[in-house]
Parts: structure tokens; C-alpha cells; sequence
């Protein structure tokens, strides 16, 4: 059959069907659920991976109300009024919010040193990065948010106990430590308020969704700096913050406040106080200086090894430090007690104190210790003192190690002598256990080593001849001919050594002085006004029993009156056993003898039966500075047990 003929019209109609019926199959084939189509899905913030650009932008300032995102437009809280946003971080003094606002990045184990105004906060960050991953013991506290499951609570899933404490292994514990370094001083001269101290506030992320907590929100800890120092410890598997506040000052203070801060996870504070430990003896003291000595820094005795162990320590390398601040009504010290740079600042730019320190072994035992020479101070003060051990010296302490922050020991008191009758001198060559006040007087004063020289020389002068006495026993003979089964000629020398310096050179105390068992001396030598001792004493008794004896009116060696001529004093005597030591110790045929009662009392004291007291003298006998002062400011003596073994404990008077 043949088609119809269409027309030019008909034709077109008839194409523009056809493809209209296919572009609805087209349709019908392709479903639009073939198609993505583009839409905002919520996700949780911790998924989402932010551009380097955006975290380079801080979080919106907290004083700024909060908005709401509507089709492109910001709408206030406060109002209705809709307005273009503009970009708020840089038209908003962003520089200077930012810099008040970020928290300052600490590093483990490394001191941040900052300066700090009154009414100033300083904030601080130790990120989680840096905490270890070790095992909480069950005393120390958990950051909040961090459930507890000593007592069997359920965690924020409902977990028991056992399950959550596989959360609390993960944590670790973190010491927090600051020191004030440099504080305000008064500007009134009668100070009636403490020094005003900085305050530490701690919390984590678990504890405070902001970086800044506020006062609703309760912090992980907080402290006020004691004495210029403040720690705490707690275990956390959160970044950390910290919140240092200076407080406003009142009238009659002026200045800022510099303080140092570190936290650390290397089981320690980097900064320590050790308020039970004293850790040093007073050996002695004059009118101008102080000799101190601590206690043994190590516990071997081996010639070669503590050799060693002083070359290594020599000079500035000495482990420990000592400052000395006088009893004013206002001190420098006062509210840095506790704080080692605080006390190291002000004792080198407020002191015209010098110190010498050196190591020594002459104490017993041949253990080294460190020893001090405290000069420069003033005659009849009384005095506050300070023993550190620096940062350097990687030494433990009864448990507390010195980290970069050192350690500070409890301060300790003591008072210098009334006049110049008396002064310290140490490093004897003969008499090498000789360091404490011996008779002087002040033509002597600026000579020290004119001084040593002179007991030392006399010293000398006595071993010699008894050494050539000594050589005419047969020490090194057989044993049923020796003098003796149980002593030596090296015990008679050792002995007779540790005696001679005792009574040849006698421990002086200044006639000040009121202690009982202490011995009068040159009662006849007028003082330096021309008045005489107990001048208004004129009895006939006193006259016979203390005027005109030996004892009394003159010096146990007359070459001290002669070239010292020291002026009245009185006489810290050598203990009786000593004596009696050399007795036992040396040769019949020497001759020694101790004398009897009442002459005895004359020459010899006797030790305190408690060991409390220092009633006599000897070799390595020190000044227990634990003991508390009296209402006199004058300080107990007690002896040191822990330094006088060996040859320490023998020591003698004069025959």
C-alpha cells in the first residue's frame, strides 16, 4: 500500500512527535534515586578533618554573644534585626584578644619563666602528647570527668568497675610545680601584712569544655603559692591547663611578680621543697662569719672513688647551695622561703655576703660533705639560712630527687658572736680536724691565715718531739713483747693527736656567753673600755678562788696570751674522756696522766648524758641547727652523732 503524502507541515509535526515520545522514554528509563544530589549531612565534630587554613583561625571570642546561621544571614540572641555578616576575626582587635587568650605551650620537664602583673592571668597548656602511658597508683586523685572505679561505679556507658579500670591504667600522672622568682616589695618601713603570693589553678578538658574555666565550673586543683612555691599531682589522659593569677596589691606594696612553672611526668616535681629535712651542721661561728657543714653526700668511703667524686665537684660544681638572710623586720627572703630561684635572686642582689664552699672529708669517716663559709655578716645578729640543692646535681635526697628546679631544705636560725675575742678558722695542716672559733682578737681579725699558721705551727712543734718519744718504744716488736694486746703505737699517735689539738687550741666563746659548763678566761685582761671582768666582785672568796688562779686570770697555752692576746674570754673544755683515751691508748713509760677531782673540772668537761647538749669539746663536734631558738636568740647546742665516729671520737685535753 503506498503512504499518504504528507505535506511540509505534516512532515514537521510528525518529527516533532517522534521526539517528544523519545525524550519521555529517556525520561522513564533514567529514575531520578540514579541521581546524587547535594545536601547537608550532620557529622560528629570529631570526624570532620578541618583545612589548614581553618585551624589557623581561633574559636570565637567567649565575651561575643552567640548567633545563629540563617540562609547566609547572622541573626543576634538579643534582637530580631538581621544583618550582612562581616568577617569577625579580622575587624575585632584580633592580634590582642589572641595573644590574651592562648594559653602559653609547656614541654615536659622544661621551666617556662614569666613576668606576671598585679591582677594578671597567665595560662598554660601541656598537651596529652607528651603524657606517658603507666599504671595510677589508687592515692592519686583522677582529673574530673574521668570515672573512678576503686568503689565499683559505672562508667558514662554503664561498664562495671572491672572493664573501666583497663580507662584508668591508660592515664598518666603528671606533677605540676611553680616557683615565684621575684615578688613586690613594701614601701612603708613597718611591714604589718604577709607578702602577697600568685595563685594555681589546674583543670583539663574532661573538666572544662572552654580554655578558660569559668566560675561554674569546678577545677581538677587549686593552689596558693606558699612561701613563693606551689605543686600538685594528679593522673589524667587529657590535654592539661594552667592558670596562674596575681592578686591586686594593697597600699603599702609596689612591683610585679616573675615566676617560673614546669610540669613534668618523670616522677618528680621540677621544683621541691623538703620542709622535714635540715640536711646541715653549724660547726661554729665568730662576729663576722659562719662555718657550716652537711651531711654526707655520699655513701662509700673508698679513697680512690671519692677522689673522683670531689675533682668532680670541684669549684662551682658543688652540688649544693647556702644563702643567709639577717632577722630585719623585713627581709627579702620573706615569701620566697620555699622557692630556689626566689632565694638565690634575692641573697645575690640584696646580700653583701660572701660564701666559700668547698668539699671536705675531715669530718669522719672520710665520707665527703659539703662545707661553707658564710662572711661578710654582722656582730651579734641573728640570722635565717638556707640549704638548696641545685638543679645540676641529679643527687636524691631521702627519697626527693633535685630536679632543673632544685630542692630547698627547711631553713634553719642561728647568731653570731658579741666581739672579735673568738674566731672560725679551718684547713689546719697538722690539726686537719680543727674548724671552729679559737682565741683571737682584733689585730687577728683580717688575718686568717696569720692565724692558722700560728696553732698550726704549735702544733707541729709538739707531734715532732712526741714522734721522736714515740720512736723510742718497740712498737714493731713481737706480741708478748709489746706494751700492749689491745692498743698500737699508730693508736697512741692518733690519739694523742686528736688530744693535743683539742687542748692546744681551745674553742672559744665569747664572754657573752652564759651557758654553765663554759670555762672563764683572762678574767684579769681589762675589755677595750678599761673595765675588768666581774669588777664588781671584790669579795675575798672570788678574790681566791677565781681572781688569782691559774685557771682563770690566764689562757690554757701561754703563747696565745703572748702573740694572740685575745682579751677575756670563755672556754668550751676539752671532754675527759679524752684523756682518758690517751692513757689507755699510749705507752706507760710516756708518763700521761689525767688529773683528779675538783682540779679536773678545771682543765676537762663531760659530755652530756642525753647527747643533747654540747658541754665539752672534741674533734667534729657540730651545732644541730634542728634545735629551735630561745627566747634570747641564742641557739642549743647539740652534738652530731652522725659525724663523730672513728677518729672524730677520740679526742683529748691537756694532761
Amino acid at each position: 500500500m503506498q503512504l499518504p503524502k504528507l505535506s511540509p507541515l505534516q512532515s514537521r509535526l510528525l518529527a516533532f512527535a517522534i521526539t517528544t515520545c523519545l525524550v519521555v522514554v529517556i525520561w522513564v528509563c533514567f529514575q531520578p534515586n540514579y541521581f546524587a544530589y547535594a545536601a547537608e549531612i550532620p557529622v560528629p565534630p570529631e570526624v570532620v578533618q578541618h583545612s589548614e587554613f581553618e585551624a589557623s583561625i581561633p574559636p570565637a571570642p567567649p565575651d561575643d554573644p552567640p548567633v545563629e546561621i540563617r540562609d547566609g544571614l547572622e541573626e543576634e540572641e538579643s534582637g530580631d534585626a538581621l544583618y550582612a555578616p562581616t568577617f569577625a576575626y579580622f575587624d575585632r582587635s584580633l592580634v590582642g584578644r589572641q595573644e590574651a587568650d592562648k594559653p602559653l605551650e609547656l614541654n615536659n620537664n622544661r621551666m617556662m619563666d614569666i613576668d606576671i602583673d598585679p591582677k594578671e592571668t597567665k595560662l598554660f597548656i601541656f598537651k596529652k602528647n607528651q603524657l606517658s602511658q603507666r599504671s595510677v597508683p589508687e592515692d592519686i586523685p583522677v582529673a574530673r570527668g574521668l570515672e573512678d572505679t576503686v568503689n565499683g561505679t559505672l562508667d558514662a556507658e554503664g561498664r562495671s568497675g572491672e572493664n573501666n579500670s583497663v580507662k584508668r591504667q591508660a592515664q598518666s600522672r603528671i606533677w605540676i610545680s611553680a616557683n615565684t622568682c621575684r615578688q613586690p616589695v613594701p614601701t612603708v618601713p613597718l611591714v604589718t601584712e604577709s607578702v602577697p603570693q600568685l595563685t594555681l589553678q589546674i583543670w583539663t578538658t574532661t573538666s572544662s569544655s572552654a580554655a578558660r574555666p569559668s566560675a561554674s565550673k569546678e577545677a581538677v586543683g587549686n593552689a596558693t603559692f606558699s612561701s613563693g612555691h606551689a605543686n600538685y599531682t594528679f593522673s589524667t589522659d587529657e590535654d592539661v591547663y594552667m592558670e596562674v593569677t596575681a592578686p591586686a596589691l594593697t597600699e603599702g606594696w609596689a612591683g610585679s611578680w616573675n615566676f617560673e612553672i614546669a610540669a613534668s611526668v618523670d616522677d618528680g616535681y621540677y621544683h621541691n621543697y623538703d620542709n622535714s629535712t635540715n640536711f646541715i651542721y653549724m660547726v661554729d661561728t665568730d662576729s663576722d662569719s659562719t662555718l657550716f657543714i652537711t651531711h654526707n653526700m655520699t655513701d662509700f668511703n673508698d679513697t680512690e672513688q671519692v677522689a673522683k667524686w670531689i675533682d668532680a665537684h670541684k669549684g662551682d660544681n658543688l652540688p649544693f647551695d647556702i644563702y643567709a638572710f639577717p632577722d630585719d623586720a623585713w627581709s627579702p627572703m620573706m615569701g620566697v622561703e620555699r622557692s630556689y630561684c626566689g632565694l638565690k635572686e634575692q641573697f645575690e642582689t640584696s646580700n653583701n655576703l660572701s660564701v666559700l664552699s668547698s668539699i671536705t672529708t675531715q669530718f669522719g669517716q672520710g665520707l665527703p660533705k659539703g662545707m661553707f663559709n658564710v662572711q661578710g655578716l654582722k656582730t651579734s645578729m641573728n640570722y635565717t639560712g638556707f640549704l638548696a640543692l641545685n638543679g645540676t646535681s641529679n643527687m636524691t635526697i631521702d627519697g626527693t630527687k633535685a630536679q632543673g628546679g632544685g630542692l630547698v631544705f627547711k631553713s634553719f636560725q642561728w647568731q653570731t658572736k658579741a666581739d672579735d675575742t673568738c674566731q672560725v678558722i679551718f684547713g689546719l695542716e697538722e690539726c686537719s680536724t680543727v674548724a671552729y672559733a679559737v682565741p683571737s682578737s682584733p689585730q687577728w681579725k683580717n688575718n686568717d691565715t696569720g692565724l692558722i699558721a700560728f696553732y698550726d705551727d704549735l702544733a707541729k712543734k709538739y707531734m715532732q718531739n712526741f714522734r721522736r718519744s714515740l720512736a723510742q718504744v718497740a712498737c714493731d716488736t713481737a706480741g708478748t713483747a709489746q706494751y700492749s694486746l689491745a692498743r698500737t703505737c699508730t693508736d697512741c699517735e692518733t690519739d694523742y693527736k686528736a688530744w693535743l689539738c683539742s687542748v692546744l687550741i681551745p674553742r672559744c666563746e665569747d664572754w657573752t656567753a652564759n651557758d654553765t659548763w663554759l670555762h672563764p678566761r683572762n678574767i684579769n685582761t681589762p675589755f677595750a673600755d678599761g673595765t675588768l671582768p666581774s669588777s664588781d666582785n671584790l669579795s675575798m672568796q672570788f678574790n681566791a678562788t677565781v681572781r688569782n688562779r691559774f685557771a682563770y686570770n690566764q689562757s690554757r697555752n701561754n703563747e696565745i696570751d703572748k702573740v694572740i692576746k685575745p682579751g677575756p674570754y670563755k672556754e668550751l673544755l676539752p671532754c675527759e674522756d679524752l684523756c682518758f683515751d690517751i692513757v689507755r691508748s699510749c705507752p706507760a713509760q710516756l708518763g700521761f696522766a689525767c688529773p683528779d677531782p675538783p682540779m679536773r673540772e678545771l682543765s676537762y668537761g663531760r659530755r652530756d648524758e642525753k647527747g643533747i647538749d654540747l658541754k665539752c669539746n672534741f674533734p667534729g663536734a657540730v651545732v644541730d641547727l634542728t634545735v629551735d631558738r630561745g627566747a634570747a636568740g641564742m641557739l642549743s647546742y647539740r652534738v652530731s652523732m652522725v659525724v663523730l665516729i672513728a677518729v672524730l671520737a677520740a679526742a683529748w685535753s691537756w694532761v
